[in-house]
């Protein structure tokens, strides 16, 4: 399980959504599973950064609706969306 910490965590807003969000710049993307702080994370899904806006806080607001806790992790061409119960 990746460790993150939360001095890392910045705040991601658009269209009304607020969420946790972390840029990472390693090689190999984050594993399946991840923890930030106390709080376990795992992965759910992906949208390239190009066109994200047409779909992605769609999506955050849906989970959050279902009381999901999002986490988007920012790579070179892609958002990772994590999730916490």
């Amino acid at each position: 399980m990746t460790v993150l910490l939360e001095e890392d965590l910045e705040l991601f807003a658009e269209d009304g959504i607020v969420v946790p969000w972390i840029q990472l710049t390693e090689p190999e993307p984050p594993e399946v599973e991840l923890k930030v702080g106390e709080q376990a994370y795992r992965y759910a899904c992906s949208y390239p950064i190009k066109g994200h806006s047409a779909v992605l806080p769609g999506y955050l607001r849906e989970q959050m609706a279902t009381g999901k806790q999002p986490l988007l992790i920012e790579r070179p061409d892609r958002f990772y969306v994590y999730l916490a119960e």
